[in-house]
Formats: structure tokens, C-alpha cells, sequence
């Protein structure tokens, strides 16, 4: 009787321990499920944690300290007048480059220098500053007889050439004229010698033509003869829009200038010039101001 109830006791007890054991499991599980139900559940943060950033705005430059560097003796100066070049490109920096006196400085080695290199960088520089009216009479009308100058001794230097038309196309597009014909007289030269060679020396016939242009605005003279045999070599012969338009745009307002004498001589060979345009061109830029000067031609 007693090992009965002994044996009783025992299984109920391995039964309830099994059952709480079971239950305790269960438990355990559901917990570990929920946990990961809301692992899986929990949004997961996209954003990273933001960077200080870094100012993108340069430190204003101190031209002050860089213009007594502007000087032929300085070994560095090709580097210093790059940087001064990149920098005149911009209105507010041409302000500081005065004032700081950097482009009185650039003047001077202009005057000074035998260097090729130094010459072109600072004939750039001044082409910047050329753009800006405010700039013309202090710093750029005081090179014109350097221009001048150049223009007849560096006619076949086409490394520095491009660089002084490139200037006198902006100084003679402004209303406010600070060089004279007399300055200007070798550009129909000029604009002659490398029409032959214009497939290579594209940029100087183009500046050549628009500083032409320019001068017929103002009502400068050159020499029409020169001009005019030019002209017709290009009409006949030149199948660039761009060089097109500027010698039809001339040619008209040469025969719509009251100072420039029309030599009527050449009337014919401009006809037929003017013919070839319109029978071979599509440009509607040129074609207009062809058919403008057929007109005018024809009215003569």
C-alpha cells in the first residue's frame, strides 16, 4: 500500500512538472516570437547622422599683398599674372584688382617686358577688364599706343596677334571710343595677309572682320581698296557662316555709311559675289543681308 502511494506521488509530481515545464516553454517561445515580431516590425532609421559641412565660400584673396609681386624681377610673376587673369575675369574682382593697385602693376610689366608669354597673359588680362566700361580710360586707353605698336611688329606673330585683336574688339565695341582710326590702320593689312591662310588662322580673320565692323559704327576710315579685293576673295571662296555674316554685315555698312566713300569700281566683282551667297548659302542670317546689299548695289 505504501509503494502504491509512493508510486502515486511520484507520477503526479513528474506530471506536474512536466506540465508547468510545457507551460514555461511556451511562454519562453511566445516571448522570443514577440521579440522578434517587433524587431522585424521596428522601422529601421534611413537617415545617418548629419555631417557639419564645410563652407564652400573661398576666403576673399588680399590683392594687396600680391601687387608688389607684379614685376619683371619677380621670378614667379608668369604664375602670379594666371592667377591675376583668372580672376579679372569677374566684375566684382576687377574692383579689388584696382584698388589694390594689381592692374596699375599689370600696365607697367606690359611696358617692361620682352617676355612672349608675360605679354600674351597680360594682354589678356586687360581684354577682362576691356568688357568694363569703368575700366577703359584708367588702365586700357593708357596701352593704346603699346597696341598700336604691336600691331605693326607682331603682324605675323600668331601667337600673340590673336590676343591684341582680341582686345581691340572690345575696345572698339564700346560707345565710349578711347582709340582713333590712326591706331587701327594695319587691321585691313592684317585682315588681307591672313585671308589666304583662313582655314588655319580662323580667329584672327573673324576678329579682324568684327573690329572692322566696329570701326564703320564709329565712323572711322580705312583703307576701302584692301578692304573691298578682301571682301570679294571671302564671298567667293569662304563657306564659314559665321565669317560670312561679318563680311556681308561690313560690306553693308560700308554702303550705308555718310563717311566711307563706296568705290564703285568694284561693284561688279561684289555682285557677283553677292550672287554666289544666294545661290549657295541656306544661312537666313546671311541671305537677308545679301539680298540688303543686292539691293543697294543695284540702286547705285
Amino acid at each position: 500500500m505504501l509503494d502504491s502511494t509512493r508510486t502515486l506521488v511520484v507520477g503526479l509530481s513528474v506530471g506536474i512538472c512536466t506540465i508547468l515545464g510545457s507551460y514555461l516553454f511556451r511562454k519562453w517561445m511566445k516571448n522570443e516570437e514577440s521579440a522578434v515580431t517587433n524587431d522585424v516590425q521596428k522601422p529601421i532609421s534611413q537617415k545617418k547622422p548629419e555631417k557639419k559641412r564645410r563652407s564652400t565660400t573661398a576666403p576673399a584673396v588680399d590683392y594687396s599683398k600680391l601687387a608688389p609681386a607684379i614685376s619683371t624681377r619677380n621670378p614667379q610673376l608668369g604664375v602670379l599674372l594666371k592667377f591675376i587673369n583668372e580672376k579679372s575675369a569677374f566684375k566684382a574682382e576687377q574692383e579689388r584688382l584696382k584698388l589694390s593697385g594689381c592692374l596699375s602693376n599689370v600696365t607697367k610689366v606690359m611696358w617692361a617686358t620682352s617676355n612672349p608669354d608675360i605679354k600674351i597673359t597680360c594682354y589678356k588680362i586687360m581684354t577682362n577688364i576691356s568688357t568694363n566700361p569703368d575700366m577703359l580710360q584708367e588702365f586700357v586707353k593708357p596701352i593704346v599706343p603699346l597696341v598700336y605698336d604691336a600691331l605693326i611688329q607682331d603682324q605675323e606673330d600668331i601667337e600673340i596677334l590673336p590676343n591684341i585683336l582680341n582686345l581691340l574688339v572690345n575696345i572698339t565695341s564700346h560707345d565710349d571710343v578711347i582709340i582713333c582710326e590712326y591706331n587701327l590702320k594695319a587691321i585691313p593689312q592684317i585682315l588681307s595677309l591672313y585671308t589666304p591662310q583662313i582655314n588655319y588662322q580662323y580667329d584672327i580673320v573673324l576678329c579682324a572682320l568684327k573690329i572692322l565692323i566696329n570701326m564703320t559704327c564709329s565712323n572711322m576710315d580705312f583703307d576701302l581698296t584692301l578692304v573691298y579685293m578682301t571682301m570679294i576673295h571671302l564671298l567667293h571662296g569662304c563657306k564659314n557662316n559665321a565669317i560670312l555674316l561679318r563680311v556681308l554685315t561690313l560690306l553693308r555698312n560700308i554702303l550705308n555709311s555718310e563717311t566711307l566713300k563706296h568705290d564703285y569700281t568694284f561693284d561688279d566683282e561684289l555682285m557677283r559675289g553677292i550672287g554666289t551667297v544666294l545661290s549657295s548659302n541656306e544661312d537666313k542670317d546671311c541671305l537677308e543681308i545679301a539680298n540688303q546689299i543686292y539691293r543697294l548695289i543695284s540702286d547705285h
